[in-house]
């Protein structure tokens, strides 16, 4: 059967465990639940939870609700912890540092006190002598800095999908939308094409097209590839910890982190695997030559090709978690040579449009979620 879940798109369900028990803030409940993908969430309690509750106070202010049980009152609260807490380098390496201290968080991007969003092709050091000599380094490698003019090249680090039963096929059904939202998805998937990352399709796969409304009120295009991420062998190469790469920055001073724009698509796709990329609008069927966002296996995939390329420099002066690349040194004269060979290897690898900051440490923020 069919299950709507929050975001309106329906879930595919065929189990179900019966008087299921769990305990939460110290109470117990019980309740049949629907085993449903649910990606990053352990479980989502709806109406079918709440009905046995009975009249329930709610104060949406505080986070709480009340119920009563054989009349006797229990109250539940819920979390107001997401919330972005800046953190200092020094602080940081000191709660690091600390075996007692207990520190969970997750390192979201570095920036700039009092500065927000990107600076595309800037420095923020505040020596202007400094500033203009990585300029004039950057100015020597603007191609790197460019939207690619054509697909990427094959490498060793073409996407594979391998499946558990290699006669599987995945065959969805398309999603209904109203005629604006078709108007979005042809115009999408005419860039796509337009730019040669999708061709046209035979094959028996099909994914679906979800779309998904950014903050700005535009959509993003989005294929709905977990049928066929659980019918995939998942690769099990190891993705680095935050609490470890933040290990490797002692004594460094100054820092350039470098974002490679739009890197999946700078991965080709194993040419024995695009059919099973193929996903169906009201157009038609598409498949990707590129590795598409969505799949299983897509982080592992780019992870192992950004530790390739700077093999060399991994962990002496480079640190690489996804598109994210930090460029760390002690001194100016020895960051310029750290950038020019990270750059180069960009340029060896025909890795392109990137997004580059630099730092001084004195200015450089961590924003951890505590």
């Amino acid at each position: 059967m069919k299950v709507g879940v929050a975001n309106g798109i329906p879930l595919m369900c065929d189990k179900m465990c019966t008087d299921f028990q769990w305990q939460m803030q110290g109470l117990w409940f019980k309740a049949d639940v629907l085993v449903i993908p649910l990606d990053s969430y352990d479980m989502v309690l709806g109406v079918q939870w709440l009905l046995p509750l009975g009249d329930i106070v709610w104060n949406f202010k505080e986070l709480k609700m009340q119920f009563k049980v054989d009349d006797e009152v229990y109250q539940l609260k819920g979390s107001n912890t997401n919330k972005n807490t800046l953190c200092s380098m020094e602080i940081m390496n000191e709660l690091l540092s600390d075996e007692h201290q207990l520190v969970q968080g997750q390192l979201f991007s570095l920036q700039m006190e009092g500065t927000e969003g990107l600076f595309q092709h800037k420095t923020i050091i505040n020596d202007a002598g400094q500033q203009a000599t990585i300029d004039i380094l950057l100015d020597s490698f603007s191609d790197v800095f460019q939207v690619p003019s054509s697909l990427s090249p094959s490498r060793p680090y073409d996407h594979k999908i391998l499946l558990k039963d290699e006669s599987t096929v995945i065959n969805l059904k398309s999603y209904r939308y109203q005629m604006a939202q078709k108007d979005v998805i042809e115009a999408m998937t005419k860039e796509l094409l337009d730019t040669g990352v999708i061709r046209g399709s035979t094959s028996p796969f099909a994914a679906p097209v979800v779309l998904v409304k950014k903050k700005d009120g535009s959509w993003r295009m989005c294929i709905d590839y977990r049928r066929l991420n659980e019918a995939t062998i998942k690769n099990s190469y190891p993705i680095p910890l935050i609490e470890e790469l933040l290990d490797e920055l002692g004594g460094a001073s100054i820092f350039s982190k470098l974002d490679l724009r739009s890197g999946y698509h700078q991965i080709r796709m194993c040419p024995a695997d695009v059919h099973k990329t193929t996903f169906r609008t009201h157009e038609g069927h598409f498949e990707s030559l590129v590795m598409p966002f969505g799949l299983t296996n897509a982080p592992a995939t780019f992870q192992a090709l950004m530790n390739h390329t700077f093999k060399p420099l991994l962990r002496k002066s480079v640190l690489v978690f996804f598109d994210d690349i930090l460029v760390f040194s002690k001194t100016l004269d020895q960051h310029l040579v750290h950038l020019k060979e990270v750059l180069e290897l960009f340029r060896q690898n025909l890795l392109a449009e990137i997004i580059f900051k630099s730092y001084a440490k004195s200015n450089l923020l961590l924003i951890p979620q505590l």
